[in-house]
């Protein structure tokens, strides 16, 4: 009893003394004056995102592009300081391939730390990986996963591209991560495919599906089909997954139009101005869509208006 009670007692004066935070509660240090003038490029790597990471190469139909470098290494160092902070380089990654990157230990088996920095003196302290800058550490340990069946080769860095089902399907030849944009852009586009999507191609035609899902939702037609519209000029671009995406999206605009389509016709038994009235109305919500099409070509009809050649 009476060392239950010595060990609840001591437990109770830790929890009420402060914690040590020597690290938190030091000011952090700002980024460097060159970094706050010119930035660093954001890039989104792979990180975690193993499984979304596949499904983005295959909706685009690009390559997951997997860099690999090693701690203590002078020529991987070198290239984290050129290469990283490239702007048109770094935009080359994202536009033609899904970018993961892996930072290895050191061959004695050492690894860089996180450092916490602020971006101004009134910034609000962050952690980062020191190597990539604009991220976390766990961008490039979690993408360690990608490594199954690539043999680490002795001169880094190195990169090597991976299907979107995971397998391995070639790599970058050593001389090309130290070359400029223009011979990487070479290299990435004879290895691609003929039609693919950007990282900002994907993001608008997903914006495009959600607003016109809400907009359907929220009746207003005419917006909606503009979506639609807007999202199947760049359709091609994507693997099957969108195109079934956007099909979804697109069908309940076409049972809306059907149904009004339908009641256009029953009431140009009795009533044709009322007819027209209403194909006017269907042509204008579902422009550029099959129904929108329909009532048009019923109103060329029903006025006599001569077809153009």
């Amino acid at each position: 009893m009476f060392q239950y009670l010595l060990v609840l007692t001591l437990l109770t004066a830790v929890q009420g003394d402060p914690v040590p935070q020597q690290v938190v509660d030091e000011p952090a240090p700002l980024v460097p004056s060159w970094e706050q003038t010119n930035g660093v490029p954001p890039i989104r790597w792979t990180g975690n995102r193993i499984a979304a990471a596949r499904q983005e190469a295959e909706d685009r139909q690009v390559p997951i592009l997997l860099w690999i470098l090693r701690d203590k290494e002078p020529a991987s160092e070198a290239w984290a300081s050129q290469k990283l902070l490239d702007k048109s380089y770094i935009e080359l990654l994202e536009q033609e391939t899904v970018p993961a990157i892996v930072w290895l230990a050191g061959k004695d088996g050492t690894r860089h730390s996180e450092e916490r920095v602020r971006e101004s003196r009134d910034g609000k302290p962050r952690w980062r990986c020191p190597l990539l800058r604009t991220c976390r550490c766990e961008d490039h340990t979690d993408s360690e996963k990608l490594l199954k069946g690539i043999d680490i080769p002795d001169l880094l860095p190195a990169a090597f591209f991976i299907s979107q089902q995971g397998e391995l399907i070639g790599q970058l030849a050593q001389e090309v991560p130290f070359q400029n944009t223009e011979d990487l852009k070479k290299t990435l586009n004879a290895r691609a495919a003929p039609v693919r999507a950007t990282r900002l191609n994907l993001q608008f035609i997903e914006i495009h599906l959600e607003r016109a899902d809400k907009y359907f939702a929220d009746g207003e037609h005419t917006k909606g089909s503009r979506e639609l519209v807007a999202g199947r000029r760049i359709l091609d671009k994507f693997g099957p997954r969108l195109h079934t995406r956007w099909e979804q999206s697109c069908r309940p605009y076409l049972g809306y139009g059907k149904q009004m389509l339908l009641r256009a016709r029953q009431i140009g038994r009795i009533d044709p101005a009322r007819r027209i009235k209403l194909l006017l109305s269907i042509s204008e919500e579902l422009s550029g869509l099959p129904p929108g099409d329909t009532a048009v070509a019923m109103l060329k009809r029903d006025l006599r208006i001569p077809r153009k050649d």
